[in-house]
């Protein structure tokens, strides 16, 4: 966490109580260390979905479905569908189930590929697009998914303060250099992208919101 797990704890606890289907899911990811976003991070994704009125959304990382959830949730009050990629082909499995107990599997496609081999493929744009997948992946995302945001749309994408060791003199292990040199690249190239407006909220491990002009 960039900043004490106390206070992501107490902004958990503000939230209304979870179903026992996500209570389910947060167990298994703990339980097995299935990375998933965090539940105020799932939240911010439902309530940014319905604000946007997004129908076309996009995910990229669907782990067991848990932040997928969020996501259809929230297309359930747009009469929006979600399009969600990840490679695992077994987690992609294990997410149809959750989202058919979710009620949720009508609005949702699940695509089990490498992201980076599936997007050039995407010839239409999104109004949503979330990704939450290989860190050190993070700059070839954007130059495949920049040019897939609708007008209007956004971009949201977690773990950009990767444990708050972006930040110039911090210290953590030299396995992690690539990563955290990959997502320094990341944010500065999104911050410069042309015709996007960029903020990040450093809640969970740190959100990117991105909205193209």
């Amino acid at each position: 966490m960039f900043y004490p797990f106390e206070l992501e704890k107490y902004l958990e606890d503000l939230l209304p109580p979870r179903d026992e289907l996500l209570l389910e899911m947060e167990s298994v990811s703990l339980e097995e260390t299935i990375p998933v976003v965090t539940p105020t991070v799932g939240n911010f994704l439902e309530l940014m979905v319905e604000i946007s009125g997004a129908r076309d959304i996009l995910e990229i990382g669907t782990a067991i479905g848990y932040s997928t959830v969020y996501l259809a949730r929230g297309a359930k009050k747009t009469g929006g569908k979600v399009l969600t990629v990840d490679m695992n082909k077994d987690r992609a499995e294990r997410a149809s189930r959750y989202l058919e107990r979710a009620e949720l599997g009508e609005l949702v496609e699940i695509h089990s590929e490498n992201a980076l081999k599936y997007l050039p493929q995407v010839k239409k744009s999104y109004d949503f697009i979330f990704v939450d997948a290989a860190k050190g992946e993070y700059p070839e995302y954007l130059d495949l998914i920049s040019p897939l945001v609708a007008s209007g749309g956004l971009l949201v994408v977690d773990n950009v303060l990767f444990r708050g060791w972006v930040v110039p003199g911090s210290v953590y292990d030299s396995k992690y250099e690539k990563m955290v040199s990959a997502m320094r690249g990341f944010l500065d190239r999104l911050y410069h992208l042309p015709g996007f407006k960029v903020s990040i909220l450093p809640f969970g491990d740190g959100l990117a919101i991105a909205r193209k002009y």
